[in-house]
């Protein structure tokens, strides 16, 4: 809102007719005063009575919101501005066409239940779905498709829009009419996918769905493969020669880009100089280039199992960017002077040349640690340094767990596939002492570099992650309280009460559900041009800078670093860059995560096909009004729907996220034991079905 419509929003509290709101705006014209009324009225935020007197949309009873839709007809509205009473209901009589992701201006009505809240949709305020994936269909001449989800119609497509889809593909709809009376809603296809009922179309569709391209365009493959393959001599001259240096890499087993390095040594005051050597990818991707405009636009590279779909093409991220071991490679170094007791005494950060002198893996790394004799042999000119690193390691991760950091190691479910691209097992992700020890060495050359630049108020993209909301975190309290803990929900500063639920919950089945409720709980750590700390690390500064081959935001980083080093200067331009690249890192981070969530539910379908019909120990990992999602031991989550659920009717309690039996009070809520039995797998739709499992004779 501008300055008018904020004042005169403020004005409004209380009903006034647009010719008296006059006197209280003198600078203002009355023509002035009515486009603004006219502003705000169309946004939903004001609205006016039939005596023509404005005022707020709620002290008429309304409230805009999002539109959730069902594939029931009914929705939910989700108010814009939280009341603390929760979704509205909207009955299918009531939606007034909105479609899912709306912005709607709704009218609270009397439902006379009194449980819940209803209302109506009285106009919808913004469009959101332009898009829609579906399955094209034929019924007799005509053309139509239907839409994968059934909160949206079907949707007509003319003869000349049809593009070369088939019956029964995959599909992208631009929707260029949402109907009306008879006429039904009209498309136009824009992107074939391939034929539905495979699981390479889904994920295709996904990919899609979240503005996630594959191939590069040719101009930015062209810049990356000038690039070349070895460092350039003269760059060489022009940097701090580290080649002489124990510096290695430590990555999975699996990895193919090798983005950091470390080394340690010590120093003559019996301290040590701790380095992470970062790929200069900032050299080779050069502001306003092909190859710059393209990371931009993507934001962040996107994994799920057996692929990536990289930020950088590949000849960069694996080749000449890529810390391989035994050649030349250019580096952005940060040195850090810690004691053995891991603190950190100063930091400086320079333009590098490095030769990795080893590839190692954390399989590897893990063996050093637990004395391996056949590893530490083989790799016996690194393992001083290695055991130096990881009691250094443990020092450092000692003080940033007392300064309160939350410890949310939870377990992480991967996905192995075999060489057609099946999924063959469902694991859980592991974690050793070199995991953990990249882990600490990284967060601390991002706040190393985050305090460097946050002291100078130069401009960059900091990592930030809000306190969480009290509402979210008594919410939260309410939930762990039965397992004996006193969550203070006005002091979410006190990390040290969150962190005893977290340690608690390792040792205890029945805790289970608890760490991944703390992290709903959480505000989403995201991407934003000033410094507002970090509340999970309990860090006051924080950047990422330590991964620019596979995230926008690092590579920010690196190119306003090198700015402060070499003493240039900042300029307009530069500020309103890192706000603008934060805003765009922050919503391909969601894109990206989104899809990865998809697609992860594909494949987790995919191989639980095979176990339709068998019984499952599992724990109800969350409760809404449609049933419940419960969890295998293996981290496959799936649903049991509210009509499977035996031998009563049962209401759903919002606030304590409880399904209640009306006749047997029997209940069902998050944390609680139960045998199901699987129906059915889709890895098509992700979508995996439980029903409670018979009692066993």
């Amino acid at each position: 809102m501008n300055e008018l419509d904020t004042r005169l929003y403020t004005l409004l509290e209380r009903p006034a007719r647009a010719e008296e709101l006059k006197k209280y705006l003198p600078a203002y014209s009355k023509q002035q005063i009515r486009e603004s009324l006219d502003r705000l009225t169309a946004d939903g935020k004001i609205l006016k009575n039939k005596k023509n007197r404005y005022a707020h949309a709620e002290h008429y009873g309304c409230l805009t919101g999002v539109f959730q839709a069902t594939d029931r007809g009914f929705g939910f509205v989700t108010p814009e501005v939280p009341d603390g009473l929760g979704d509205v209901f909207i009955p299918p009589y009531s939606t007034g066409k909105a479609w899912q992701g709306d912005r709607v201006l709704i009218r609270l009505i009397d439902s006379g239940r009194g449980h819940k809240r209803e209302g109506e949709v009285l106009r919808i305020l913004t469009l959101c779905q332009d898009e829609v994936i579906g399955t094209v269909m034929k019924r007799g001449k005509s053309v139509f498709v239907r839409p994968a989800s059934k909160k949206y119609p079907e949707l007509v497509i003319p003869k000349n829009r049809v593009l070369d889809a088939q019956s029964g593909d995959r599909v992208a709809v631009k929707v260029m009419f949402r109907g009306e009376g008879r006429v039904s809603a009209q498309g136009a296809i824009i992107q074939v996918f391939g034929k539905n009922g495979t699981m390479d179309a889904s994920i295709a569709s996904i990919l899609h769905e979240n503005g996630i391209v594959v191939p590069f365009p040719e101009e930015v493959l062209r810049q990356a493969e000038a690039c070349g393959d070895t460092v350039d001599p003269t760059q060489t001259a022009l940097r701090m020669d580290l080649r002489d240096q124990l510096i290695f890499t430590i990555d999975g087993d699996d990895a193919r880009d090798f983005d950091d390095a470390v080394s340690l040594e010590p120093m003559e005051n019996g301290h040590m100089l701790l380095g992470v050597h970062i790929a200069d990818v900032s050299h080779y991707v050069t502001p306003g280039s092909p190859l710059d405009d393209e990371a931009y636009r993507r934001g962040t590279s996107v994994y799920y199992p057996g692929h990536v779909v990289p930020m950088l093409p590949v000849t960069l991220s694996n080749g000449i960017c890529s810390l391989n071991p035994k050649v030349d490679r250019l580096a952005f170094s940060a040195l850090m002077e810690y004691d053995r007791d891991g603190r950190c005494h100063n930091a400086r950060f320079a333009k590098t040349v490095i030769c990795s002198k080893a590839r190692m893996t954390y399989r590897k790394m893990n063996e050093i640690f637990d004395g391996n004799s056949d590893r530490r042999a083989e790799y016996a000119f690194l393992t001083e340094t290695a055991d130096r690193m990881h009691a250094l390691s443990l020092a450092m991760r000692r003080r940033r767990m007392e300064r309160g950091a939350l410890d949310l190691d939870l377990p992480e479910a991967q996905i192995v596939t075999d060489e057609a691209g099946e999924p063959i097992e469902v694991t859980f992700r592991s974690r050793g002492d070199a995991e953990k020890m990249i882990e600490e060495f990284m967060l601390a050359a991002n706040e190393a570099v985050a305090a460097f630049m946050d002291k100078r108020s130069n401009p960059t993209v900091y990592r930030v992650h809000e306190n969480p909301d009290p509402e979210k975190l008594r919410t939260f309290a309410m939930f762990a309280r039965p397992f004996g803990y006193r969550v203070d929900s006005s002091k979410p500063s006190d990390t040290a009460q969150l962190q005893a639920i977290l340690d608690g919950a390792k040792n205890d089945p029945k805790q289970r559900a608890l760490p991944t409720l703390l992290l709903r709980a959480l505000a989403r750590a995201r991407y934003d041009a000033e410094c507002l700390g970090h509340y999970g690390l309990q860090a006051k500064e924080y950047l990422h800078f330590t991964s620019p081959i596979r995230r926008y935001p690092d590579l920010v980083a690196h190119r306003m670093l090198f700015k402060a080093i070499s003493g240039q200067q900042y300029t307009k331009a530069d500020t309103v860059f890192c706000e603008e690249a934060a805003a765009q890192s922050t919503t391909r981070e969601l894109a990206a995560d989104t899809a990865e969530r998809d697609i992860d539910k594909l494949y987790l379908a995919a191989y639980m096909e095979q176990f339709i019909g068998q019984d499952f120990d599992a724990e109800i990992s969350g409760v809404t009004a449609f049933g419940i999602f419960v969890t295998l031991q293996n981290a496959v989550e799936g649903l049991v729907r509210l009509e499977d659920l035996p031998g009563d009717d049962y209401e759903f309690d919002d606030q304590k996220m409880t399904l209640i039996g009306r006749r047997s009070r029997m209940r069902y809520t998050i944390g609680m034991p139960m045998r199901v039995r699987l129906t059915a797998a889709s890895r098509i739709t992700g979508l995996i079905d439980f029903i409670p499992a018979p009692e066993r004779n």
